[in-house]
């Protein structure tokens, strides 16, 4: 994204070159510019130019884009069945709506998806991808994340907004307790401590559909996440993010990678990267 940014100097002219809408280049955008640190675009006139330190930076992973892109013209050669175990709130959320375009490049792979849950024992595959601080042997890091607080735009708009101070602990929606938004609040400053109000949930997907509905905050990721915030079904109330201990991993079985799998590893790394 940051090389067609450099190269078009438009949001605008950078949706359109990637198929993205303008509104999901620039929450891409504050979302790297979050992770590195540092800003990555300023104004010039009605377009933007890239920092010293995103051109930098640019220049620096510039190698390892065009490496993926090569990977990336050499997936449609694969074929055969692949056998994918995802974490379902990713499959959902993230993997699923992606699909066609791994589909469209390896038109010759059956592919099929199963999805667990965290904590469940997944099933046998062709390729395993979770969400975990404990990968599997062999397991290869995919991406880390941090989490940050979404919701309903009408919960952020109606009645003068929401502050960090305003928060009360019925406000608060949980994924398998409240520990994650214990950390959230103390990293952002705030002096309120999560107790058993609020709803408790053991799936992303329905915690989720709760936020949508307007009956609280919960917290979030960039992948999970990034269809919701594109669309406008769910925002980020305030800026502060958290690292989180898990991370999202895959891993092929023992015996190594198919073809078809190898094949979804460089596209998925490509999807993630770009």
């Amino acid at each position: 994204m940051l090389d067609a940014l450099a190269r078009t100097g438009s949001v605008a002219a950078t949706a359109s070159e990637l198929n993205l809408s303008p509104s999901a280049v620039s929450h891409k955008l504050r979302t790297l510019e979050a992770r590195l640190g540092f800003r990555l675009a300023e104004a010039q006139g009605r377009g933007l130019r890239l920092t010293g330190e995103a051109h930098r930076y640019v220049a620096a992973i510039r190698p390892g884009l065009a490496a993926l892109r090569d990977a990336h013209r050499g997936i449609g050669a694969a074929g055969g069945t692949l056998d994918l175990a995802v974490t379902s709130g990713l499959a959902a959320t993230w993997l699923a709506p992606r699909l066609r375009r791994f589909l469209g490049l390896c038109p010759d792979v059956a592919l099929t998806l199963s999805s667990f849950a965290s904590g469940e024992e997944p099933p046998r595959a062709d390729l395993w991808i979770g969400f975990t601080d404990s990968p599997p042997p062999g397991a290869e890091l995919l991406l880390r994340v941090a989490f940050f607080p979404v919701c309903a735009p009408e919960l952020l708009y109606e009645g003068g907004g929401i502050a960090i101070g305003g928060l009360r602990p019925d406000m608060l929606l949980h994924l398998d307790g409240p520990a994650d938004w214990g950390r959230w609040l103390e990293a952002a400053g705030s002096g309120l401590r999560p107790g058993t109000e609020g709803i408790s949930f053991t799936g992303l997907l329905a915690m989720y559909a709760a936020a949508e509905a307007g009956l609280g905050l919960c917290l979030g990721d960039s992948l999970t996440c990034a269809r919701a915030l594109s669309t406008g079904r769910l925002v980020r109330p305030f800026g502060t993010e958290m690292p989180a201990r898990a991370a999202y991993w895959i891993a092929p079985p023992p015996g190594g990678a198919s073809d078809p799998a190898q094949a979804f590893i460089d596209w998925i790394k490509a999807e993630i990267a770009a």
